[in-house]
């Protein structure tokens, strides 16, 4: 199997519903990876460009579901399945869906627990 250009790691991860951190899980992480998958798999990306991989936490749980792209270090946040298709075109494209990157302060505050 030849190497991808692009990885994207879907945060699948559960925690109790009591957890005041919540999960990509509860959120729906999970259709929105099985979409993925398809979607990739429908454009024809995965032999060569794309490969979808479920993961565990991510540390974005507070703007989850949350998908990291790598190799570009590129994580998108509060992810929807109604997205799914604009992110597959984009990695058809080589673009990034701005609307739905992570700004670097919604990491700091994740950092200070808040």
């Amino acid at each position: 199997m030849p190497q991808r250009q692009h990885y994207l790691f879907v945060c699948l991860n559960k925690r109790p519903e009591e957890s005041p951190k919540g999960s990509c899980g509860a959120k729906g992480s999970e259709a929105i990876y099985d979409a993925l998958r398809k979607g990739v798999f429908d454009k024809g990306l995965h032999h060569q460009v794309v490969r979808a991989c479920s993961c565990s936490c991510l540390d974005l749980c507070h703007i989850g579901p949350s998908i990291c792209v790598e190799p570009e270090h590129i994580c998108y946040g509060r992810v929807k399945l109604e997205d799914v298709p604009e992110i597959v075109q984009a990695l058809a494209d080589g673009t990034v869906v701005q609307r739905l990157v992570i700004a670097p302060e919604e990491y700091d505050r994740a950092k200070k627990g808040s």
